[in-house]
């Protein structure tokens, strides 16, 4: 099987890298759902979707303040499964972010193995999408370390080997844009001769 090009490995890998994204933003619409209910079924003392929503003090000692024993449990549907944690603006916000920027993440590789999907791999296009990824890898470094540094009040929250990873990714790929461009250039150069 072939890399690149119609009916290659990247054309399986743009179907996956969407399948990937489209789970993931289900996966977080269900989240900040889930926080809707629990916050509406707490301040109208209501039961809406609560054996698969709530919130409260699960398996902890009663003697902890009610801050810290507030978790949600949301029962994940078609399975067993179930996602839990504090229930707090700052969780469903690290959440939101998290889950948010990593389904924007799989999108644009959905989008760069499509472009690259195609017989004549140096476009515009694909150029495009890699230069938007890039983008989006080095800024994800300063947007991490401001929210994590905000929800945790510490320096000490923040990952060096995330930020080093998304920076290196951004770094490389800007490498391969330049490849892309001669390569296109190329391209231009030859079917004009043509």
């Amino acid at each position: 099987m072939k890399l690149i090009g119609e009916k290659s490995l990247s054309t399986i890998l743009s179907k996956a890298s969407l399948a990937v994204s489209l789970v993931q933003l289900l996966y977080l619409s269900y989240i900040i759902f889930g926080f809707i209910v629990v916050y509406v079924n707490q301040q109208q003392n209501a039961h809406y979707f609560s054996e698969t929503f709530s919130a409260g003090n699960f398996n902890r000692e009663a003697a902890e303040p009610a801050t810290d024993s507030v978790m949600f449990k949301f029962n994940m549907p078609f399975s067993d499964s179930i996602t839990t944690g504090s229930y707090t603006l700052y969780t469903l916000i690290s959440i939101g972010f998290f889950i948010g920027f990593y389904s924007v993440f799989t999108f644009y590789l959905f989008r760069i193995f499509r472009g690259m999907s195609h017989e004549v791999i140096f476009n515009i296009g694909v150029i495009r999408n890699l230069k938007q990824f890039a983008l989006l890898n080095i800024l994800f470094i300063p947007v991490c370390c401001t929210i994590l540094y905000f929800l945790k009040q510490s320096l000490y929250s923040i990952d060096p080997m995330l930020i080093l990873l998304h920076f290196s990714t951004g770094i490389i790929i800007l490498f391969i844009i330049e490849f892309f461009k001669k390569g296109y250039e190329l391209q231009t150069q030859n079917d004009l001769t043509i």
